[in-house]
């Protein structure tokens, strides 16, 4: 009887266990396949309004808050829905080891200051507040599909070990670089520079999700970066921002200047604790 009750519960665990697999795929493909739905959609109608000469910042800008919004209404209800408000950073919130914050920050707010063309402020002034409401947008929302679901959907199976933590952070970084590919705006060689750039912030990013256990530091500075990144061209037409691809020479500077991102990545490898 024991081995009959022992058999069964084996049988049990197994059942349980390829339904938990089922769901973690059907869940991530649901994901992938809404957020690429997003994202083409909001593209296919941001050039639509180029071919039909609608370039005012305004519209353009309105219609990405728009799909921001979209994405984060998704992105929460597929955290709510898998359980993994916690592990996203939303949640049960006791902010640790900040200090490791400061890097990414100023390190970042530096680079965009440096790199910043001159400002025009007869075009950003009236512009302010719409470029104020998209960056905080695009925070929210790249930090809840990237690192709020799919990087803790990853980790909600390969979070056993240490290798399996940087496996789902690896993942989670490249898609969100790779992603960035279908904007195509900056001309071949920018879009790669743009693979690497994306890819290393997002591995710290990841790391310090885990290791703070807040995404909330992590969406205001990527607010706050996406704002000085995009002040010297708020209010200008949507026309000039495409119609200057990224030289080979700028986008490897742009992959050598985002390199200490990637290597912060790797010390914040040593620094994480266990899950």
């Amino acid at each position: 009887m024991n081995r009959f009750n022992l058999q069964t519960t084996c049988d049990q665990q197994k059942e349980f266990r390829t339904i938990k697999k089922a769901r973690f795929w059907s869940q991530l493909l649901l994901f992938v396949t809404a957020l690429l739905l997003i994202v083409i959609s909001r593209e296919y109608f941001l050039n639509q309004l180029i071919i039909a000469k609608v370039e005012s910042y305004q519209t353009h800008t309105f219609l990405g808050i728009g799909a921001n919004i979209v994405l984060i209404f998704v992105s929460l209800f597929f955290i709510k829905t898998n359980g993994l408000s916690k592990v996203a950073g939303i949640s049960d919130v006791s902010l640790s080891r900040w200090p490791l914050l400061l890097f990414p920050f100023l390190y970042l707010v530096l680079l965009n200051a440096l790199t910043m063309d001159a400002l025009n402020f007869e075009l950003i002034l009236p512009n302010l507040l719409t470029l104020i409401v998209y960056v905080i947008s695009v925070g929210i929302a790249e930090e809840l599909s990237i690192r709020g679901f799919l990087q803790s959907h990853l980790l909600s199976i390969f979070s056993k070990t240490k290798r399996g933590v940087v496996f789902s952070v690896f993942i989670a970084s490249l898609f969100f670089g790779v992603i960035h590919l279908i904007n195509f705006d900056k001309g071949l060689y920018g879009e790669i520079s743009q693979v690497f750039y994306a890819t290393f912030i997002g591995l710290t990013f990841g790391f310090l999700l885990i290791i703070t256990k807040s995404i909330y530091p992590l969406i205001i500075i990527h607010a706050i970066n996406n704002f000085i990144a995009g002040l010297d061209s708020a209010g200008a037409p949507i026309i000039e921002k495409i119609s200057n691809p990224t030289s080979l020479e700028n986008a490897i500077l742009i992959v050598f200047l985002a390199l200490p991102c990637f290597l912060y990545g790797l010390f914040l490898i040593r620094k994480m604790d266990k899950i």
